[in-house]
């Protein structure tokens, strides 16, 4: 170009206007546009000043000509550009940073008004805009966190707590599922309690061992630091298990852990379909989530638990009232019940004293004496027969006894009173025995009750039937009637000690209504259950008592002791599932010594995975697990192909008529109270083996 006098005219006027401002300057000057700029536009340069003073401008944004290029062919036609916070990242220093620039690109006229050159005028806002957009992200941030606490403060249930914090947060940060899991260190499994995401994503298993994700995660999420993944296909401590992880529709992930006395206790997880480079803003925000969710959920269960006290108490103080009541009922019927045998007793006494009577009057008067002390009695060995049972201080001289003998002696007791009221009595007994553990006398006692309770209550011309059948591993034994039937409230608790039905007021059919309580707390002395039936007033009553069924004795000798000794036909796959540790290993263990092939879980979760694995042919289950309980646990394990056909047996505490029917009902074969009648579970396995 030459010496600057020579330059053109408005050229060298434009460059004294650039030289002179305290504004970042510049000139792109002719075909190559040759670049000048003044000292404040030297500031913004940073390592690019001096070396390209005077270079095209091609050379000179050469890392961001793709940008620039338009804005100058723009320019040269003659018109004027100009764009605030515009984004750059032109290199300073030998690095690259994002920066922003408000400029302003104008055409520079010849004398011959042509378009010689472009001057730029621009002000770095970098800072501005930054600040700006940190305090728009503050307000949204802010407006997240009120949101967020304004929901679930509102909320008393765990499910909608964990649900609302996972679906708010997973639209916050633009994900593509968030969930929320509690995490059992011991075992390094973490289970789900809450979340959301995509409807097309694989659904995520209630538990997983997060072993088998990285054996790192654990130890990471203890230090209470965040396990961040961008890419689990490429991240060294995924890369393993990148094929698990995408199974559930995962590329990128974040577990976010909670400490409690330095131990993880839950953690917020955000996972993302494709690799994702997470933010700081991403983990604190998703830090805050779970402190809140965390203290929400506990909130609940504080207040869950409080209702339930509270609720359990005011039951357990009505039952008290109720209880006293019946008790005063009680011993005012005592009272007359026992004032009406010595009433004839007194008299015939009298009459003796005072007065001389023949021999056949005599014996008259005392056969009336006679039953009235028997009949008294019989109402002081039912006191005393309850109290003892009890306060458990009844010895059952337990044999093993065929069933249908028992009903026999039992129908035999009862038939005088059935045929004094002319009732018609069918006893039904199956060809078969049917054996049970027990004591022949309170057994028989047990089941005599139950049908002279039906004589009483049916009206003369009845009609009562006594049947004897087998369901499962126990024996069923079933009184009904068609007599004057019970009311609901009379059904539940009809086997309570003082209860006393409103059909027995004016005392016509005698007895003290300790029969039943009487019944039920035998039956349950030999791991029974009893449970009662009817449709309403004037419609019969039904009484069922089951007993567990146990094999016959094996006869002496040496062929006996050789049969007892003689293993399983073939080694079955046992699945025992129990939480209490000791509970379940014995029980284990005692199956392994019998050949059997045994796994043992203290957890419904992830017993449910080892199942879909083993195979099992028998499960052995506790019911009150603490996390699915054992009635749920068994209808999965139905629904799940692979043990749909296994044989399900409760082992459980819960052994009422109603945990009975429970357990039934949700696909169980077979109910075994605690502690278990080990040679009645060996022979149930033996037969399931051969």
């Amino acid at each position: 170009m030459g010496p600057p006098e020579s330059w053109p005219p408005c050229l060298q006027t434009v460059l004294r206007t650039v030289l002179a401002s305290r504004f970042p300057m510049a000139i792109h000057w002719g075909s190559e546009l040759l670049t000048f700029y003044n000292d404040a536009f030297a500031q913004v340069l940073g390592s690019k000043h001096p070396g390209h003073l005077g270079r095209p401008a091609k050379d000179w944004w050469r890392e961001m000509w793709d940008q620039m290029a338009p804005i100058v062919e723009h320019v040269l036609t003659g018109e004027t550009y100009y764009v605030e916070n515009a984004s750059y990242a032109p290199e300073r220093g030998h690095s690259h940073r994002e920066t922003y620039f408000t400029h302003c690109h104008s055409p520079i006229w010849n004398e011959d008004n042509q378009v010689e050159g472009v001057l730029l005028v621009l002000t770095e806002s970098t800072r501005e805009v930054l600040a700006e957009r940190a305090f728009v992200a503050l307000n949204r941030r802010q407006a997240f966190q009120l949101d967020m606490a304004d929901c679930l403060r509102g909320m008393s249930a765990v499910t909608d707590i964990t649900a609302a914090a996972t679906e708010l947060l997973g639209n916050y940060l633009h994900v593509s599922r968030v969930f929320y899991t509690e995490i059992n260190e011991a075992s390094r499994t973490a289970f789900v309690q809450g979340q959301w995401g995509a409807a097309d994503l694989p659904l995520l298993p209630g538990s997983a061992r997060l072993d088998d994700y990285s054996p790192e995660i654990i130890g990471i999420l203890n230090e209470g630091k965040a396990f961040v993944v961008n890419d689990v296909r490429t991240d060294r401590r995924t890369q393993a298990y990148a094929e698990a992880y995408l199974a559930l529709g995962t590329g990128a992930i974040v577990v976010v852990p909670l400490l409690q006395d330095g131990r993880v206790t839950c953690a917020l997880n955000l996972s993302h379909r494709a690799p994702r480079a997470w933010s700081r803003e991403d983990i604190a925000i998703t830090q805050d989530v779970v402190q809140r969710t965390w203290e929400a959920v506990e909130r609940a269960r504080a207040v869950a638990a409080l209702r339930s006290e509270h609720e359990h108490s005011k039951r357990a103080q009505t039952a008290l009232r109720d209880a006293d009541k019946r008790k005063d009922e009680f011993l005012a019927m005592l009272a007359h019940e026992l004032r009406n045998p010595l009433a004839p007793i007194g008299t015939a006494a009298e009459l003796l004293r005072h007065f001389q009577f023949d021999e056949a009057t005599v014996k008259r008067t005392s056969e009336v004496i006679s039953r009235q002390v028997k009949h008294m009695t019989g109402l002081i060995d039912d006191l005393l027969d309850v109290s003892r049972v009890t306060r458990g201080m009844v010895t059952l001289q337990k044999e093993t006894l065929d069933l249908r003998d028992v009903l026999g002696y039992a129908a035999e007791q009862a038939r005088p009173l059935m045929e004094a009221r002319r009732h018609r009595f069918a006893v039904q007994l199956p060809e078969e025995a049917i054996h049970v553990l027990g004591d022949k006398k309170r057994l028989v006692q047990v089941i005599a009750n139950l049908l002279n309770n039906a004589a009483k209550y049916t009206p003369e011309d009845g009609f009562v039937e006594l049947r004897l059948s087998l369901r499962g591993d126990s024996a069923t034994v079933t009184v009904r009637d068609n007599g004057v039937g019970m009311l609901p409230e009379l059904l539940a608790r009809a086997f309570e000690l003082f209860a006393q039905d409103e059909r027995t007021l004016d005392r016509s059919q005698g007895g003290m209504g300790l029969g039943l309580a009487l019944v039920q707390r035998l039956a349950e002395a030999h791991h029974g259950s009893v449970a009662a039936h009817s449709d309403g007033i004037g419609k019969g009553s039904t009484f069922i008592l089951r007993l567990p069924v146990a094999q016959p004795q094996a006869p002496s000798g040496p062929d006996a002791a050789g049969a007892a000794a003689a293993p399983a036909t073939r080694s079955l796959r046992l699945l025992v599932v129990d939480d209490n540790v000791d509970a379940a290993e014995t029980l284990g263990m005692l199956m392994a010594e019998a050949g059997h092939q045994v796994t043992v879980e203290h957890s419904s979760r992830i017993a449910l995975d080892r199942a879909r694995e083993i195979r099992p042919d028998i499960c052995l289950l506790d019911i009150g697990l603490p996390d699915i309980d054992g009635n749920e646990l068994a209808r999965r394990l139905r629904l799940q192909p692979e043990t749909a056909g296994a044989v399900l047996i409760a082992v459980t505490g819960y052994g009422q008529e109603r945990d009975r029917n429970e357990s039934y009902a949700a696909g169980f074969d077979y109910h075994f109270v605690k502690p278990v009648d080990m040679p009645r579970l060996q022979a149930l396995m033996a037969r399931i083996a051969g």
